[in-house]
């Protein structure tokens, strides 16, 4: 009768080594996956509310539920013929502010260069400062209405798909007030529950070749 067979493999020890780190890598996979912590959340959120940072009447809404969206993409603006309005006004009255701006300069260099009085000099130089401060004030109102139109416009913070649209056309909606869900495109999750159902497999097959090969 033959001699039952027996395996010795050097260093079969560290088939155990290599099971137990495979086990508290499954756990670690585990809990990120299905039970992930405040911070991981955070950093990782499941979900994205995307809301106006004004307020105002909902325009149009963009998207429709199940849509993929890129970054940056517009979801839904707001109605903004005021601000439109103002805006236009605004950009006028900076283009008459620069022109004046240009002929009191003109008409300061001419007189310096005519050899104009002290008094005629300095009240031209006066009228420049002036009409410089005019010129800033208007190009701080056309900022400040771009920058306002630029809010009545929702935009998608990252990649993903749109999940839930809890507004409508011509809705009020408040600053803040979620409008819309959007479904990340986070591979986080997917790649952790595959980490976990590896390291669960590695796990089982370092564990019996170190049984096996004692």
């Amino acid at each position: 009768m033959p001699a039952k067979r027996k395996y010795n493999i050097k260093g079969t020890n560290d088939f155990l080594v290599l099971a137990g780190i495979f086990f508290f890598l499954c756990l670690w996979a585990i809990k990120d996956a299905w039970y992930p912590s405040d911070k991981v959340l955070k950093k990782h959120p499941r979900e994205v509310a995307v809301a106006f940072e004004v307020a105002g009447a909902v325009a149009s809404v963009n998207v429709a539920v199940g849509d993929s969206v890129s970054e940056k993409t517009l979801l839904a603006s707001l109605r903004r013929d005021h601000i439109e309005a103002d805006f236009e006004k605004a950009k006028n009255d900076y283009t008459s502010a620069k022109n004046q701006h240009s002929r009191m300069e003109l008409a300061y260099k001419n007189a310096v260069n005519n050899g104009a009085t002290d008094a005629g000099v300095a009240e031209r130089k006066e009228s420049v400062a002036r009409t410089k401060a005019s010129m800033d004030e208007a190009l701080a109102r056309v900022t400040e209405l771009r920058k306002a139109m630029d809010l009545t416009e929702l935009l998608s913070p990252s990649k993903g798909k749109v999940k839930e649209i809890m507004v409508q056309a011509h809705s009020m909606v408040e600053v803040g007030e979620p409008a819309l869900l959007l479904d990340p495109k986070d591979h986080f999750y997917l790649f952790n529950k595959s980490l976990s159902i590896f390291s669960f497999f590695a796990f089982w097959i370092f564990l019996a070749i170190h049984i096996l090969a004692r």
